[in-house]
């Protein structure tokens, strides 16, 4: 199971009280609906509303240069209300390409619901996020779970819930089940790819042992079992492969880095699985595809380094956000790109920046004091 978010301490909601504002303030600048209105009513509103809106300001900051700083404040409010408009565009623009340039997405309906017509396919669905969805979906489909590890009595008495164990490194043996589940199950229309592994040590720290048994999990598996299902789905016409990717998918993190370069190829693998079903495989428009992108969560993977993520001020949310948002975009058939919390989707241009503001960005220029894995024995993963 998923490891308990520690409760977070008095200072820590003290803090939130404090960036509040700061928070708030920065959602309203980047709304176009705030910022459009806003801009509205000072240049085109009636008089008496304008003068109600700016009478609180009349003795402070519009009491000197009250017109020049008005005229400052809508030229702001004009750029502001700009980037806002072309943000959402960019972002229907996104979501209309996400699902191979259609309104309404094409092939074959989905069926969930207490009839249960669909099978979803859960790696790694024991614990953290997995174990979240494996309870999620079987309100409204059949489960099918491969994991390593033993399966939950409370998992195993759902409905229609069906556990293989299975160890996602041999190739063989996954292909050998696969066929079991066809014969025995039929075919899944949802492959959620979700297992996945930590070290949490650096290059010349990890044996190779270890690194390949990581891209076994947390990548090749993917190859895999993508193989093994999409035929059958192209068949269907109807069909979603969720990519349980990270948030280290974007960054290049110290102690981590065979982790992230595991999720950059499993983001790449998303997004070149979608190129292939638009441009290669018949029937391939009705395939969603979907990367997740969590940031800092409390599953299994974090074992062992919860304290000093603590100390640090990090306090991982619980992993029923991720799960919630996967349900919920696999049972509307759409696809996406899922950063979690939303607050993350910025920082996912990093890697867009000038390599310089990289670096500061990432604290490899001056001393820190920040999170990273192996640092010290306290953060070494379990």
């Amino acid at each position: 199971m998923s490891s308990r978010t520690v409760p977070k301490p008095p200072s820590n909601w003290v803090s939130t009280a404090v960036s509040l504002p700061i928070t708030t303030l920065k959602y309203a600048s980047t709304e176009p609906v705030v910022t459009g209105g806003l801009l509205y009513v000072l240049t085109r509103g009636p008089p008496h509303v304008r003068e109600r809106l700016l009478r609180p300001f009349a003795n402070n900051l519009l009491s000197k240069n009250g017109a020049t700083r008005l005229a400052s404040l809508i030229t702001i409010l004009k750029f502001l209300t700009a980037i806002g408009v072309a943000k959402r565009i960019n972002g229907a623009l996104n979501r209309l390409a996400l699902n191979n340039w259609s309104l309404r997405r094409p092939g074959a309906s989905f069926h969930f619901g207490g009839a249960k017509s669909e099978l979803v396919l859960i790696t790694g669905g024991s614990s953290g996020f997995g174990y979240e969805m494996v309870k999620g979906f079987s309100k409204s489909a059949r489960v099918v779970v491969l994991d390593i590890s033993p399966f939950p009595n409370e998992l195993a008495r759902l409905p229609d819930v069906h556990f293989y164990r299975c160890d996602v490194t041999d190739t063989s043996s996954v292909v050998s089940i696969c066929a079991e589940i066809k014969k025995n199950l039929g075919n899944p229309s949802v492959l959620i790819n979700n297992a996945g592994i930590g070290i949490g040590k650096t290059v010349l720290e990890t044996t190779n042992e270890e690194c390949e048994r990581l891209f076994k999990i947390n990548l090749i598996s993917h190859f895999v079992l993508i193989r093994e299902f999409l035929p059958a789905m192209l068949q269907m016409k109807k069909g979603h492969i969720v990519t349980i990717s990270s948030m280290a998918s974007f960054f290049a993190a110290p102690g981590l880095l065979d982790y992230c370069c595991t999720k950059v190829g499993a983001l790449y693998l998303n997004d070149g699985i979608r190129a292939e079903c638009l441009t290669r495989y018949p029937g391939g428009e009705g395939i969603c595809t979907t990367s997740v992108h969590p940031s800092w969560h409390s599953t299994g993977i974090l074992k062992g380094a919860e304290k000093t993520l603590n100390e640090r001020g990090i306090f991982p949310d619980p992993p029923s956000k991720v799960s919630d948002l996967v349900i919920e975009q696999v049972l509307k058939a759409r696809s996406g790109r899922i950063h979690v919390p939303l607050s993350e989707e910025g920082r996912a241009g990093l890697r867009n920046w000038p390599l310089w503001a990289q670096d500061l960005s990432m604290g490899h220029v001056f001393a820190r004091k920040r999170f990273e894995f192996g640092r010290d024995a306290s953060s070494t993963l379990q």
